[in-house]
């Protein structure tokens, strides 16, 4: 079992890290590009330890409001997703190397598993603290991790209300991450 957690990861005082990961050096982990891209600055890490605490300002303007919902907008589950596996790349590709090759031999990322669990609901003009630690790794071929983000300034409860209401995290859960060649997914369109 690891040693960290959203309390340990989140809590500057009792972590102290390599410091930030800016917007913009991000792209030097990701593939992705804006407005894909779906952290905004990482506030401190430890590759060798393998944690990070990153930010997330979830904004009006982002796309998935357009249709997710007109009379009550909800931040999608899917981003928040999307938003952790892109930090599980900075995670692993930080801890291990960048990506090689070209053509059917470059190396990709790729999602092996994803456990998710949602809770307090993200709307527009939330800011999402998010701890995100490794919890076993095969050396360059694979990383695993747990992951839980927090609206901030929220009150935060595990256990239910007299309504029977919970405020836990936004998202919780597990994934491992892989490092793939192109080649291997032939066939499906790239």
């Amino acid at each position: 079992m690891s040693e960290f957690s959203f309390e340990t990861v989140a809590d500057r005082r009792s972590l102290s890290g390599a410091g930030p990961i800016k917007h913009t050096d991000l792209k030097s982990y990701l593939r992705h590009r804006h407005p894909m891209i779906g952290v905004d600055q990482v506030i401190d890490h430890d590759f060798k330890d393998g944690w990070l605490h990153a930010v997330r300002a979830v904004s009006s303007s982002h796309p998935a409001f357009e249709g997710h919902f007109e009379d009550a907008a909800i931040y999608p589950g899917t981003s928040m997703c999307q938003d952790i596996i892109q930090l599980g790349i900075v995670m692993f590709l930080g801890t291990t190397r960048p990506l090689k090759g070209d053509g059917e031999d470059q190396e990709m990322t790729a999602v092996s598993s994803l456990s998710v669990n949602l809770g307090h609901p993200v709307v527009p003009g939330t800011l999402l603290d998010i701890a995100l630690w490794r919890t076993a790794s095969r050396g360059v071929h694979s990383i695993q991790l747990a992951f839980e983000a927090r609206v901030r300034d929220f009150p935060y409860h595990s256990k239910p209300n007299a309504l029977g209401v919970t405020f836990r995290a936004a998202i919780s859960g597990s994934a491992e991450l892989i490092r793939v060649k192109r080649k291997v997914y032939d066939g499906i369109g790239f």
